[in-house]
């Protein structure tokens, strides 16, 4: 759980048609220390409340209810842009659930998970523990005319900065990766989320200038560390859009170059979910980025439809699997079968697999169950600033 939640201040309304259910979730939530608890029997009475002007920080959501059921409600809920943490609770199919939970996350819902009934205090509690207060930035709700003029300033004050996460061996737990995640850090506002900045910098048509910014900074950080006797490769986050310039592959070669990196130790992750509007451009750049030594990477595999055909069609050297199908895949058979084949598919392919969001022990012992190569998530390290990660680098004994 994060160091500074205090879950004994959270508001929870519960909703749940079955009395005994709400008796027993009140009780488990009053064993963790809370007790501003809301109960409803439905949707449509708990929707009173909030049109009322209640607000909860947590809603724990049954989805087989009278009146107003669980979908229902996730869909009244984005309507109403609630901005609180939702756990899903059924006795139903668990993908069932699973396909709710995918829904409130297509809706922007911050949902924490899915529980199947009856509940007990361990899972519950493991759910609270990704529980984050909400945090929106000011920028989040403004227009993009409006926060681009920040943007601009940002560029020019360098307040986008990369932060680092690592990747290690399943085997061996030796750092073998770190891949580059930007940051803005507003003087006023404090950390701005890249889910406000980057669709804005693509909208505005300067995400080449800030991929190059931070690909700059990344590599002369990379150099020291390179110098240091340090051996791993860095990734590099790569919009689809850049795809659309031809001389890419010169100027990431000439800045690497310029660093003293060898292109060989860059890999260059690409997101699936834009690729790609012009096809034959984009092999043109991809090709001749692999035949200069750059890495490929597919990120977030699985989430979006033609994955497959883009494995196919595309030299990807490395697959990322979705922290979707990583983090409590334990738990879910369906989930764990997709990281199985994902990883299956991956080595026959000879691509290096990385998963994403190992947040526990139970993660890392079910990816490394499935001969995946290398993980990345919270387990390991959260991302963070140059100096912190320099840090933490000369402290980690993972591989020694």
């Amino acid at each position: 759980m994060p160091e500074n939640v205090d879950l004994t201040t959270l508001r929870v309304i519960v909703l749940d048609d079955d009395e005994f259910i709400l008796q027993q979730t009140r009780i488990i939530l009053e064993q963790l220390g809370i007790t501003n608890i809301a109960g409803y029997p439905d949707g449509a009475q708990a929707f009173q409340q909030l049109e009322a002007g209640e607000r909860y920080d947590l809603a724990i959501i049954d989805l087989n209810m009278p009146v107003m059921d669980g979908i229902e409600v996730l869909r009244n809920l984005a309507k109403n842009e609630f901005a609180g943490a939702i756990i899903l609770l059924s006795g139903e199919d668990m993908r069932i659930l699973k396909t709710a939970q995918n829904l409130a996350n297509a809706h922007h819902l911050n949902v924490l998970g899915a529980l199947h009934k009856p509940i007990s205090l361990e899972a519950l509690q493991a759910k609270l523990k990704l529980y984050q207060p909400e945090q929106v930035s000011p920028l989040s709700n403004c227009g993009l005319t409006e926060s681009y003029d920040e943007l601009s300033i940002a560029f020019k004050e360098q307040e986008i900065v990369p932060y680092f996460q690592p990747q290690v061996n399943v085997s061996d737990k030796a750092v073998t990766s770190v891949e580059v995640l930007a940051r803005w850090v507003h003087p006023e506002h404090g950390l701005i989320p890249p889910t406000v900045f980057i669709p804005l910098a693509e909208e505005h048509g300067v995400i080449d200038l800030l991929t190059e910014q931070i690909l700059k900074q990344s590599l002369s950080l990379y150099h020291e560390w390179m110098n240091a006797g340090y051996e791993f490769t860095i990734g590099i986050n790569l919009s689809a859009d850049s795809l659309e310039i031809v001389d890419l592959p010169e100027k990431f070669s000439a800045m690497a170059e310029e660093y003293g990196v060898p292109c060989s130790a860059i890999i260059l992750e690409i997101t699936e979910g834009k690729l790609i509007q012009s096809q034959a451009k984009a092999l043109d750049v991809i090709t001749r980025l692999r035949l200069k030594g750059f890495g490929l990477s597919i990120d977030d595999f699985g989430t979006h439809y033609s994955n497959m055909a883009q494995l196919n069609n595309i030299p990807f050297t490395e697959l990322k699997v979705d922290r979707e199908f990583v983090h409590n895949a334990a738990d879910d058979s369906a989930t764990c079968a997709i990281l199985e084949s994902s990883v299956d598919l991956a080595k026959k392919l000879n691509m290096v697999t990385v998963a994403e969001g190992v947040e526990n022990q139970a993660d890392w012992d079910r990816v490394a169950s499935t001969g995946c190569d290398r993980v990345q998530g919270y387990f390991i390290a959260k991302p963070a600033p140059a100096d912190e990660f320099s840090a933490w680098l000369k402290e980690y004994s993972g591989g020694g």
